[in-house]
């Protein structure tokens, strides 16, 4: 049997007037089994549809159709053509659905910057909602510093990307995403652990893990520190989670971070307790170029990334 592509050649150069209309209504009389239970279903009248398939049966110089007063059946050249008609509707309307898909921008390729513990902390939830909905997306993911990020975005190399919140490049546009506490981690034997909760002075008279300069996290902490009026004495310093976790884990140190880092530490042997004097919290934001309007892809997985961090502090 001739494949979809291989008919619509023929057809083109034997110069046969066939319209996928004349082809859908053959198929819908083909699987009636007849012309008026196939006319009630396309709503047309039954002249009207005897007449198309007429027009069909000249147009490809072949009887479809054995027809009596009381019967409808295939001939063998009909019974031939029906498969051919399936194929090639079927070609068509995946091929009309794809199209429909990039339009839509399931297809897509969605290239999103974080930081490394929103990245592995809250993208994962968001991509899966997505992925869920439109599994032919293609999903990307850049981390790095907030500074690293924002310009991914500012380049064009992103779509969207979150960070910091308070970001003043004209170049992007931010939007508030969500708030997360930072909070004291500490190796789990430590005296401090036996409280409920602990302040910034208690943290400053300890040896202190902190990330450095470049680290959102580590800025969170020298701003927390100044409001407290103390500094640490004695600082270990790390840009690596995982190296900062092994250093609490072994007994080194105290250090404080958001709460989404805390996945990225998990494999320590740690505990967290809240922070007090002051309270911080990280406050994260949501990055897009400055165009009147996002592709389809980028607009939905930016809806979607807002419905989680709003559900998700609905749920706090």
């Amino acid at each position: 049997m001739w494949c979809a592509h291989e008919w619509v050649v023929i057809w083109y150069f034997y110069g046969m007037d066939v319209t996928l209309r004349q082809l859908e209504l053959f198929l819908g009389v083909a699987e009636a089994g007849s012309f008026t239970g196939a006319a009630e279903e396309v709503l047309l009248s039954q002249p009207v549809l005897s007449r198309t398939v007429q027009q069909l049966e000249h147009a490809v110089g072949a009887k479809l159709f054995e027809r009596t007063t009381r019967s409808l059946a295939l001939t063998s050249e009909g019974a031939e053509f029906l498969g051919i008609a399936r194929d090639i509707l079927r070609t068509y309307h995946r091929g009309m659905e794809r199209f429909a898909a990039i339009r839509a921008g399931e297809r897509a390729t969605v290239t999103v910057a974080a930081l490394p513990s929103v990245a592995a902390g809250m993208l994962p939830g968001v991509f899966r909602a997505v992925l869920a909905e439109h599994p032919g997306m293609q999903l990307r993911i850049l981390d790095g510093t907030t500074r690293e990020v924002i310009e991914y975005v500012r380049s064009g190399v992103a779509e969207l990307a979150i960070a910091e919140g308070g970001n003043a490049d004209p170049h992007v546009r931010g939007q508030p995403l969500c708030e997360e506490p930072v909070l004291a981690v500490l190796p789990v034997d430590h005296p401090l652990a036996e409280r409920a909760s602990v302040t910034w002075h208690d943290l400053a008279r300890q040896p202190f893990v902190a990330f450095t300069p470049s680290s959102s996290v580590r800025r969170l902490a020298d701003l927390s520190f100044e409001q407290a009026g103390i500094r640490p004495t004695n600082v270990i310093e790390t840009r690596e989670v995982g190296t900062a976790a092994g250093m609490i884990s072994a007994g080194l140190g105290v250090s404080a971070v958001p709460r989404l880092v805390l996945p990225l530490m998990a494999f320590g042997r740690l505990v967290t307790r809240p922070l007090n004097d002051p309270g911080t919290v990280r406050k994260l934001a949501v990055y897009t170029p400055r165009t009147p309007v996002l592709p389809a892809a980028s607009a939905y997985f930016l809806h979607r990334l807002l419905h989680t961090a709003t559900a998700e502090h609905e749920e706090e």
